[in-house]
């Protein structure tokens, strides 16, 4: 079976505060996945670029909120779950992403300007039943 890639990685602002995309439930995710029998994988650091698509490539989906992932992903054709609380990835034009947004509502009003003044909320981010919720209807495990 195919894993489902997680990439957690979100840099902290250029001011040392974290930044409003971070998705703060990995840790609650992780194990519902594994409950649901996916396998999972993460990518932790910066794999160089043709580690990293070959890696996407063979997975179901990837699940991230790090906008250079969403940008790889629809650059090489794969489907990806994008966690942003207060941004929207359909704004770059990638509908072919899955835009899990909590409430629109929470989306920022200039998502160009920089985040550095952007307070962060846990609570504008989906859970993760959510996610596994979308998962299972973008992805029906076959067993």
């Amino acid at each position: 079976m195919n894993p489902v890639i997680l990439v957690p990685g979100v840099r902290k602002l250029r001011n040392g505060k974290r930044s409003a995309k971070d998705y703060p439930y990995w840790d609650k995710l992780i194990p519902l996945l594994k409950q649901e029998g996916y396998e999972v994988k993460e990518i932790i650091g910066e794999p160089p670029l043709k580690d990293l698509e070959e890696i996407l490539k063979s997975s179901l989906t990837v699940i991230c909120c790090d906008s250079f992932i969403q940008h790889f992903c629809w650059s090489i054709g794969k489907k990806a779950i994008v966690l942003w609380g207060v941004g929207d990835p359909l704004i770059f034009g990638h509908p072919e992403n899955i835009n899990l947004i909590k409430s629109r509502n929470n989306l920022r009003d200039n998502q160009f300007d920089n985040w550095e003044n952007v307070e962060y909320h846990e609570n504008v981010f989906v859970s993760p039943e959510k996610v596994v919720e979308r998962l299972k209807v973008e992805f029906s495990q076959k067993t």
